[in-house]
């Protein structure tokens, strides 16, 4: 991959010129610059090592500027406290750092990244070609930009297309959706699948799978001023859990577990809930793992079906830092990665990854078909799913909330609490890291 980004990198940086002309009139005064007269280092934090790979083809246009990266493992939260404890203190801060669509808000409502959307910076004239639901994410209270995504992540049900023919007759990506498409008639299949193979084939490796398009089936934060609120959507997740569980549809297994790893390559399993970014970095890898390391051949087993609620999941915004005293060189770098069309074509088209330019998407979306799904395209699959993806619920504590209600939920299906003495615990577990709230509401 890195030959093509350095060959194809040439021609962003041939076009870097002409590109920057094109905005000239609300560009920030860093860019007034031409990209080889910035120079300097900066220091760049991130969660996820992909941002490693972009510094390459950012330093075909900007030669000049230094680029550290530093990746800081998320276990335990470390990347969030070591934000917060950099930023807090002003010890030791990067000058470009990214943040999780699960944590990225505290970072927002904190003002630990610096407002983009006025000058020197004027991010609102970058934005009209980025998927608004990215966008619309990374404003703070007063409607200011706060951080930039090369990135959409748009939901999908992957399935199995042998256990879809068994079953179903068809492994048609549409007769598929007919089933996965609301919870009832997912559930109806996962009895389906039960019985045709006598329970040794299940719907799903866990309930947990299901957790991102139940949570995204809201339609208001979770907190709002002292009220904190839980949907009675997440309390049928929960008997809809142990029913799962109880009634062997689902396997047993944790999302992210070695047992749900395994499952996607041994055939026990029909689908898996995950969004754009699962199809690269955690099915074919696991799945297929020969075929995805160039040893064989993808045997095309598995498609893409409309999962039974829109969702989103996950996502990386890179913003400047408000402490940085390189400014200018962390903007080039956030404005690059976040919003160059090139740059964003180049990244689809060398890793697969879906991105957040909707010229682009819009270019390149019929040129796609991947192998792994039977030569489906996914590409075409996402955009019309990212037109659905509705984020005016997101709050800065989501992470937290839903972390602790999992926790409870676990509990529940697996027989350890009753539904009722679970839902009064999570009260008690929401209030330690939510003082401010003084009212637990759970709707049933």
């Amino acid at each position: 991959m890195k030959r093509v980004l350095m060959v194809a990198m040439i021609l962003i940086a041939a076009s870097a010129g002409v590109s920057a002309g094109g905005r000239q009139e609300t560009a920030p005064a860093a860019a007034a610059a031409a990209p080889g007269e910035l120079a300097g280092r900066i220091v760049v934090w991130s969660f996820t090592d992909e941002v490693g790979q972009m510094i390459e083809p950012f330093n075909q246009v900007y030669p000049n500027i230094e680029v550290e990266f530093v990746v800081i493992p998320t276990d335990g939260e470390a990347y969030l406290n070591r934000i917060n404890n950099a930023m807090r203190s002003r010890a030791a801060t990067p000058d470009v750092f990214t943040g999780e669509r699960a944590f990225f808000r505290q970072f927002i409502d904190s003002g630990f990244w610096e407002p983009l959307s006025g000058a020197p910076y004027n991010a609102e004239a970058l934005v009209g070609d980025l998927v608004e639901y990215v966008t619309e994410l990374s404003r703070d209270g007063q409607g200011q930009i706060s951080a930039l995504s090369w990135q959409a992540t748009p939901g999908a049900l992957f399935f199995r297309r042998d256990i879809a023919r068994d079953v179903l007759g068809s492994d048609d990506p549409a007769v598929v959706s007919e089933w996965t498409s609301s919870l009832e008639r997912y559930y109806e299949l996962g009895e389906m699948i039960r019985d045709h193979y006598n329970a040794e084939r299940f719907l799903l490796s866990g309930y947990m799978d299901m957790q991102e398009f139940v949570y995204n089936q809201r339609t208001a934060p979770y907190v709002q001023g002292s009220r904190l609120t839980i949907p009675a959507s997440l309390v049928e997740f929960m008997q809809v859990a142990r029913d799962m569980r109880q009634n062997r549809v689902e396997a047993g297994a944790s999302t992210w577990s070695p047992p749900w790893f395994s499952s996607m390559a041994d055939g026990s399993v029909f689908s898996y809930i995950l969004p754009t970014w699962g199809l690269h970095y955690v099915m074919k890898p696991n799945a297929e793992p020969d075929a995805h390391a160039g040893n064989a051949e993808f045997r095309g087993d598995w498609g893409l079906a409309v999962p039974p609620a829109p969702y989103s999941w996950g996502g990386t915004w890179i913003g400047v830092s408000r402490h940085s005293r390189q400014k200018d060189l962390a903007w080039a770098f956030v404005e690059f990665v976040g919003s160059n069309p090139e740059f964003h074509e180049l990244w689809a088209r060398s890793t697969g990854d879906f991105v957040s330019n909707t010229q682009v998407l819009a270019r390149i979306k019929d040129e796609f078909s991947d192998p792994f799904l039977a030569g489906q395209n996914h590409y075409q699959f996402f955009y019309d799913q990212v037109q659905e993806i509705d984020v005016s619920f997101i709050g800065p504590w989501d992470l937290q909330i839903q972390n602790a209600w999992g926790d409870q939920v676990e509990l529940y299906v697996n027989g350890q609490k009753s539904i009722d003495q679970a839902i009064a615990d999570f009260e008690v577990a929401v209030r330690d890291f939510l003082p401010n709230v003084t009212e637990v509401v759970v709707e049933r």
